[in-house]
């Protein structure tokens, strides 16, 4: 056998080992890491071990067989299929593996049956006809060449574009790998392209088969080099994302509390260092809970996000965001020179925050009240200074809202006392400490009383008496007002049948909160009080306000409709603070509409609040159902209600909220409450 010869068996020999080896490499590789191009290059190289194969065992049978010897063509055949199939699934792969997409099973089907079909045609062409031995070698050898390193060479240019991993010293190799491949199959198809040129460089073309090899290893050790290197950096993305997730808030993607006071702690250990000043500014949305009641849950997401930029852009780049959880936000400057920049930074928030927000197509306005807290002045500790703010915030929420106020000393106390304020709360009751009292409700036409709403009062042991606005928030959070909402109603219920027993027709108008209405024994719980005073259901009114009325859904709505179908009425106070609408109103089993004192005090002399009266006025009409003016405390305001035929009022120009005992006296007295005498049974 000629020395040419030996050298292509030998080099196509260990170039079908090699490929093995790589296809066993691969096809690990796929079970490791499950990518789908690996699929495909471990069909690739097992095509191309049975092309080298194939291709050793025809080269063996020339040097005895002619070229048309049934067995050495079996073998071609099987060689030149094989090697068409290579570069098929080697494509597949490499575009799976710069384009992260398959092609669909069906088309990848059909290309390979085509290129099949194109193979057997290459090589069964002129196989009968030794006399055209150099045109069956073109057609058998020289386009597989051409078309293999083409191949190599389009998957190296795509390789080269994918986004770099890393160092990505993996997919270089991977892509010099191909380019060497490519050019060398060019370069053998060159030094092959006639019988003289194959003659004079016979045993260099055999030889550059062991090129071949060197080249397929340095492909895959490429290639376990890049997966290692991606499966290094996904762990290190995973790592980057818990810690993401860790320490910052998922809605705004601002830092959570435990990173801020890990930022904290870091800025005011600098501080001690520097001797520098630090300042923690505690922000608190003004009524948010509102707008997220009103609007609902997703609008009320927006809001937040958009917040948290608008707050994130009226800082400085070196201080620091978070949200606290809920609508609280703080902010950290960790180097202000006086306390004079932190409240200028504090304004800036303020007028960026205040900015209308368009949510869902609707304007929406939201203010924040902050409290500042400086360092080292008002604390030395994290938590102290974060504790502070938040009562030098709380303060400015008592201020009026939209307002920046500094901690100063006596708040520290105050928050101490608003503590002691939740311990009482929860004795309350047992102690005995709770009363109501009752503000007659008034028919506008007749002047006579209809009604009494029920109103809570604390008789606290050290503070005397305190009005429902400084202590029922208290209650909704420490879900104390449950039990106390029972007793009021179980009161008032009893209270009101007394003096519908001497001759009195009048309903008990009672509030009901947010946690009550959505209790899953309210209903059952109304049906006794009812039973046990004795007052009809038709005599009692539950009233919601507009933003409770606004966000009930399910069991809330549920236990109105069901209360409704006993003869209980229902009302829905505070109308016009929310963002109803008729079409909303109307979903609900409401008898009357309550105007808010907000809108009642401005008129008739403010022609909004005016307006704004009328057309909830107009709207009870559309709707069927009573309307009834709250805070009427001036003679003209009565004229104006009477005027639009507003059907009942209330307010400071009758009575002021008293006990049962002054409630009955006034009852018993006369009960007619005409405008006349108005102004004397103020004075009680």
């Amino acid at each position: 056998m000629p020395l040419s010869s030996f050298l292509n068996v030998a080099g196509l020999t260990l170039q079908a080992g090699a490929a093995l080896l790589i296809a066993a490499v691969f096809s690990g590789l796929h079970r490791r890491y499950w990518r789908p191009f690996l699929r495909h290059w471990t069909w690739s190289w097992l095509a191309l071990a049975a092309h080298a194969a194939g291709g050793a065992g025809a080269l063996l049978l020339a040097t005895v067989r002619p070229i048309n010897d049934p067995v050495r063509f079996t073998l071609a055949l099987v060689a030149g299929v094989a090697g068409y199939l290579q570069i098929v699934w080697l494509l597949l792969g490499t575009a799976e593996l710069t384009t992260g997409s398959s092609l669909p099973r069906r088309t990848a089907r059909w290309i390979l049956a085509s290129v099949v079909v194109a193979a057997v045609l290459l090589v069964g062409a002129f196989a009968w006809d030794p006399s055209r031995e150099d045109l069956i070698f073109l057609l058998r050898v020289t386009v597989r060449r051409a078309a293999v390193g083409l191949a190599f060479v389009a998957g190296g240019v795509a390789i080269r574009r994918v986004p770099r991993v890393g160092g990505a010293i993996g997919r270089r190799m991977v892509m010099l790998a191909f380019f060497g491949l490519g050019a060398q199959q060019l370069h053998f198809m060159l030094v092959s392209l006639t019988a003289p040129l194959r003659s004079s460089f016979a045993a260099y073309s055999a030889s550059l088969a062991f090129v071949d090899v060197v080249l397929y290893f340095a492909l895959a050790m490429g290639l376990v080099i890049w997966l290692l290197e991606e499966e290094r950096q996904a762990t290190m993305d995973a790592a980057a994302k818990i810690e993401r997730i860790a320490y910052h808030d998922a809605l705004t993607g601002l830092p959570n509390r435990q990173l801020f006071s890990n930022q904290l702690g870091m800025a005011l250990h600098r501080a001690r260092r520097n001797s520098t000043m630090s300042a923690v500014l505690f922000l608190d949305l003004d009524r948010f809970k509102v707008v997220n009641d009103s609007l609902g849950h997703a609008a009320g997401d927006v809001l937040l996000q958009t917040v948290a930029e608008r707050i994130r852009s009226a800082v400085r780049g070196e201080d620091s965001v978070t949200r606290l959880g809920g609508d609280e936000f703080a902010v950290l400057a960790a180097e202000v020179a006086d306390a004079d920049h932190a409240i200028m930074l504090a304004e800036r928030i303020i007028a960026e925050v205040k900015r209308p927000i368009v949510v869902e197509g609707q304007e929406v306005f939201v203010t924040t009240s902050l409290g500042i807290a400086m360092y080292p002045n008002d604390g030395t500790e994290a938590e102290t200074l974060l504790k502070n703010a938040d009562a030098a915030m709380y303060r400015a929420k008592g201020q009026g809202r939209d307002v920046v106020e500094r901690y100063f000393p006596e708040l520290g106390a105050a928050s101490a006392a608003q503590l002691g304020l939740e311990s009482n709360l929860q004795r309350a009751i047992e102690n005995d400490q709770l009363h109501v009292y009752y503000q007659p409700i008034v028919s506008v036409s007749t002047g006579e009383i209809t009604g009494v709403e029920a109103l809570l009062r604390w008789n606290h042991p050290e503070r005397g008496l305190l009005g429902p606005a400084e202590f029922i928030t208290l209650a909704e959070a420490t879900g104390a007002i449950v039990p106390m909402g029972e007793w009021v109603l179980r009161t008032a219920c009893t209270q009101v049948q007394k003096w519908r027993e001497r001759g009195l027709e009048l309903r008990a108008a009672v509030n009901l909160s947010v946690r009550q209405l959505q209790h899953a024994e309210l209903v059952q719980r109304v049906d006794r009080i009812l039973e046990d005073s004795g007052l009809p259901a038709s005599s009692l009114e539950l009233e919601i306000t507009e933003s409770i009325a606004m966000r009930s859904s399910g069991r809330a709505i549920d236990n109105l409709r069901a209360l409704k179908a006993r003869g209980v009425r229902v009302s829905i106070d505070d109308l016009g603070t929310g963002y109803s609408s008729l079409s909303a109103l109307r979903l609900f089993p409401i008898d009357s509409l309550k105007i808010d004192r907000s809108f009642v005090q401005g008129v008739p002399h403010n022609m909004d609040d005016s307006a704004i009266a009328a057309a909830v006025i107009a709207l009870g009409m559309t709707l069927g159902v009573n309307v009834i003016a709250e805070g009427i405390e001036r003679p003209e305001q009565l004229a104006f209600f009477t005027e639009q035929r507003c059907a009942e009022w209330q307010g400071y120009l009758l009575v002021r909220p008293v006990t049962a005992e002054l409630c009955e006296e006034l009852l018993f007295e006369g009960s007619t409450a005409r405008a006349a005498d108005s102004e004397v049974l103020a004075q009680r």
